[in-house]
């Protein structure tokens, strides 16, 4: 199981696998609120699950309230 550096991105937000084959609106709504990937957040995709970070708290927590 692949995980970011927590120094550079400390908080994670999980999808669960019902995301997995539909993640595109995601992160679209990504690029439009916190901009371009690996700049206030990234992404890691597991089997069953995918893995949203973020270099901000209030970040990790608009990010949740809007897709959990």
């Amino acid at each position: 199981m692949r995980e970011l550096k927590k120094e550079l991105w400390p908080y994670r937000v999980t999808l669960n696998s019902d995301w997995k084959h539909d993640i595109t609106p995601v992160e679209l709504w990504l690029g439009e609120h916190l901009g371009t990937f690996k700049g206030r957040w990234n992404v890691v995709y597991q089997h069953n699950r995918t893995d949203f970070y973020f270099k901000h708290g209030e970040d990790a927590t608009l990010f949740a309230q809007k897709w959990t």
